[in-house]
């Protein structure tokens, strides 16, 4: 088990022993769930499967990951068991976007009758779907907190000289999976100032560390 293992097990096994809803287990998932997604140890979507679907069993895994997360056992490494519950799921969101073999369009008007009468309502086959109150990700709450920058923090913290490789462009960029030397580029940086934009940001993360846990608990 390399370093990197190593911590993701410590990550897991921390947020075991917090309470289900407690601040501190938040926190230790979402570093978890960052981690992995930075890890490149994810297993890639096939070439025969929809990018909507991937990201759809992705996001299914980590719901699965944040409520679920008492059920690893460190028999393995974590990543291993995230990679099992992501093929689960991808079979799942599979059976959903396929019915005996023939993919339906779920924005589709519904083709029914009643009585001999087409329905003419316009309703489609998403309108048939019961929704359901989706709890937010860490994750995802980090991403709005950025996205928000009330206070103009994040904005306001860049790299020495270049304003525009500020803290809340190259945090975007990261979480829209954008590696390294692309962000350089996107803010106005060369590609090899790749690893100067990298430590800025987990410097950033350091930083922000207390404005994130506020965002959190509110």
């Amino acid at each position: 088990m390399d370093a990197l293992d190593e911590r993701l097990q410590q990550l897991a096994l921390e947020a075991q022993q917090h309470s289900p809803k407690s601040r501190d287990r938040r926190l230790a998932l979402t570093r978890l769930i960052q981690m992995i997604q930075a890890s490149g140890r994810l297993s890639r979507r096939r070439y025969d499967t929809p990018q909507e679907v991937y990201d759809e069993a992705l996001q299914e895994t980590w719901l699965y990951v944040f409520k679920k997360i008492d059920t690893y056992q460190p028999r393995g490494p974590v990543i291993n068991w995230v990679n099992y519950v992501l093929k689960r799921r991808l079979n799942d969101a599979r059976q959903l976007h396929t019915k005996q073999g023939r993919e339906y369009s779920l924005d589709a008007p519904i083709n029914s009758s009643d009585g001999g009468k087409v329905n003419q309502s316009g309703m489609t086959y998403l309108d048939t779907i019961p929704q359901r109150e989706e709890t937010p990700l860490p994750s995802q709450l980090v991403r709005q907190c950025i996205e928000e920058d009330s206070d103009g923090l994040f904005a306001s913290k860049h790299v020495k000289g270049h304003p525009k490789a500020n803290f809340r462009t190259i945090a975007l960029l990261y979480l829209d999976r954008k590696s390294w030397q692309q962000t350089a580029v996107a803010v106005g940086l060369e590609p090899k100032q790749a690893s100067t934009v990298q430590s800025f940001y987990w410097r950033c993360c350091k930083y922000f560390a207390d404005t994130f846990k506020e965002y959190l608990q509110s």
